[in-house]
């Protein structure tokens, strides 16, 4: 019998290989428990290279990202230099971003100038009482109304150009996304012009409204830019027309103020009851409040009176 090495499992002392027991300890030796000190775990060479690739490995989606938003700010850079000229190796959806951009400032804008007003409304009426109204989720709802009525806008300027320029051109072969892009980078500089307003809003105090004239001042060249480059999206680079362009710009710009009277009267009708719910609740509220406070129950009593009749009438 060849003699071999072994260890005691419980307390490392090295015993003959025919023991049934470890001298020092008494821990029984069978043969389930041989040498089980002896079996260390070893690390697998190529689990701990595959476990540090992982841990270095970057994401992906966020290296995506990066490389979307640097692609798109030097493209947005280029078109702010040069905007009739169409940039090569441009992303499909960098047009969709530039717009998304223009109506997140715009819409940002809208409900600073709305906390504002709200906050000048409040000041003046904590003057006379001591009590103040939460135009919060008004604002809210509104910005949230604002944005999709402005994406629904863009969509429109976008469809109607891109079909009348299909409509004017023979050899029209571009895609929606490629002339997306091109209309976007006709009208980047409202970007500009929209972070300008913004910056303006918010260095504005609540109660300084003629610097609100200088803000509109900004925010005018807007349309003109948007209609400019719906203009010039459909007539640029066409050699070979079906129409005459002139005539051609003439039905883009009819269909255009239909389609927005269209979505003018929509988003009217949606808005205007909202809004004029939530004036009647609030004025409804505070009359009743400056009741229960302090001027007159004479007046009031007459007042009520009137209301009274008003509805008996409807």
């Amino acid at each position: 019998m060849t003699n071999t090495t072994k260890f005691c499992p419980h307390c490392g002392n090295e015993v003959q290989a025919n023991a049934k027991f470890c001298p020092k300890c008494g821990q029984p030796l069978t043969a389930n428990s041989q040498n089980t000190s002896d079996k260390q775990p070893t690390a697998n060479p190529t689990d701990q290279t595959t476990s540090s690739a992982t841990s270095t490995q970057p994401n992906p989606s966020l290296e995506r990202a990066k490389r979307f938003s640097g692609n798109f700010f030097s493209w947005w850079l280029a078109t702010i230099r040069q905007p009739a000229t169409l940039q090569a190796n441009t992303h499909r959806y960098f047009g969709i971003t530039a717009f998304l951009l223009e109506i997140l400032v715009a819409v940002l804008t809208v409900a600073t100038l709305a906390h504002r007003l709200a906050y000048a409304a409040n000041s003046t009426l904590g003057s006379l009482t001591d009590q103040q109204v939460n135009f919060g989720g008004t604002i809210f709802k509104a910005s949230f109304f604002l944005f999709i009525f402005l994406v629904l806008g863009c969509a429109i300027y976008v469809s109607l150009a891109y079909g009348f320029r299909k409509l004017l051109d023979i050899n029209h072969t571009e895609t929606y996304w490629d002339f997306t892009n091109r209309f976007a980078s006709l009208t980047n500089l409202i970007l500009i012009f929209n972070l300008i307003v913004f910056v303006l809003c918010l260095l504005t105090s609540s109660g300084n409204f003629g610097s609100f004239n200088v803000m509109l001042l900004f925010f005018s060249p807007v349309l003109l830019i948007l209609n400019l480059g719906y203009i010039y999206s459909v007539i640029a680079d066409v050699t070979t027309t079906r129409l005459d362009k002139f005539y051609t710009i003439l039905l883009a710009e009819v269909a255009l103020s239909l389609a927005l009277f269209i979505l003018f009267v929509i988003a009217g009708s949606l808005l205007g009851g909202s809004i004029g719910s939530y004036l009647e609740d609030f004025e409804h509220s505070f009359y009743w409040f400056l009741k229960r406070r302090a001027i007159g129950p004479a007046f009031f009593n007459s007042r009520e009176s009137g209301i009274l009749r008003h509805n008996t009438y409807f």
